[in-house]
């Protein structure tokens, strides 16, 4: 299976995204209503609502929502409900006109939904966090949000450059959204050649969250801003997944700071992985400026990180 990505060399910020189009196809439309589930990774918000049965996404290509990988889906009018948590303790990014509000746990950091700033808003739901529904099935109907104005202009990033020794090295810029968290990276050219290896991991977090991963060293990745960093540590507690506490953007993957009590009472194999870990920087590719994963290689489908323990259990 080819996973499609919009490039982020054409992100432009978009003010409007329309997952409310009229493409829908109406033999979705016409079906009957289907009760669906979703809920963010650490379970503090769950919501359900009725929609007839999900066969396609809407997939923008704007900035915010190339960084945050969302696939747009709708409930029926006056369906949605939620039934655990509080909307209102999300954190609410927004940006540009400000047409539209970008809500996220601020625990988990996973991207819940995008709605529109008005007193009876639109609602555009990700699909990622929809319990049971396999988003590699869908059909992705592509919205062109990078065309409208105004330019999205990637933050700079003015820090070091990083200390590891890379043949045929080039240099990556990347940030999140808005511009708290920027870093570097020195790594071979990511194209088709990239000798690296990309990982679009299937788990109960990755697949929240839309992580496209790669594995550089620690001395290959600076960053900036990591006081900007909110953490989210779950199942082993060896990682510890870092986003920018401001718009959420997920960013990287790092060791846990465990104390040398900590430590000491994991097994023989779970210290080995530790360690394994504090020597490399697990990078969000959709973080960098000007590169096109889809012109890297296919994504390998990693089956196995939703079959890895232990068992992640819905709310």
């Amino acid at each position: 299976m080819r996973l499609h990505f919009f490039p982020p060399s054409s992100l432009r910020q978009s003010s409007k995204p329309s997952f409310e189009s009229t493409e829908i196809a109406m033999s979705e439309e016409q079906q009957p209503l289907k009760t669906y589930r979703g809920n963010c990774h650490c379970g503090a918000f769950v919501f359900e609502f009725e929609s007839a049965e999900i066969q396609s996404a809407y997939q923008c290509n704007c900035s915010i929502c190339y960084k945050k990988g969302y696939l747009f889906v709708s409930a029926a009018p006056g369906t949605y409900r939620v039934v655990k948590g509080d909307e209102s303790d999300l954190t609410v990014y927004t940006f540009g006109a400000g047409n539209w509000l970008h809500k996220f746990c601020p625990n988990c950091a996973t991207p819940l939904m995008s709605v529109e700033n008005k007193a009876e808003p639109r609602r555009g739901l990700n699909a990622r966090v929809i319990q049971g529904l396999n988003v590699r099935e869908l059909k992705y109907i592509p919205i062109n949000g990078a065309a409208g104005p105004p330019p999205y202009e990637p933050p700079t990033y003015s820090g070091p450059e990083p200390s590891a020794k890379v043949e045929n090295a080039h240099m990556y810029h990347g940030s999140c959204h808005c511009g708290a968290v920027t870093l570097a990276l020195k790594s071979p050219p990511l194209d088709k050649d990239y000798p690296g290896k990309v990982v679009d991991c299937n788990c109960s977090i990755c697949g929240r969250n839309a992580y496209v991963w790669t594995y550089p060293s620690a001395d290959q990745v600076v960053i900036q801003g990591t006081e900007n960093l909110g953490s989210y540590v779950f199942g082993t507690k060896k990682a510890a997944k870092k986003f920018c506490k401001t718009c959420g953007v997920n960013m990287v993957n790092l060791a846990a700071d465990l104390d040398e009590e900590e430590v000491a009472k994991l097994d023989e194999n779970s210290k080995r992985m530790f360690e394994g870990i504090k020597t490399m920087c697990p990078l969000n590719l959709r973080v960098l400026n000007d590169v096109n994963l889809s012109d890297i290689k296919d994504a390998e489908m990693a089956t196995r990180g939703a079959d890895m323990g232990p068992a992640y259990v819905n709310p």
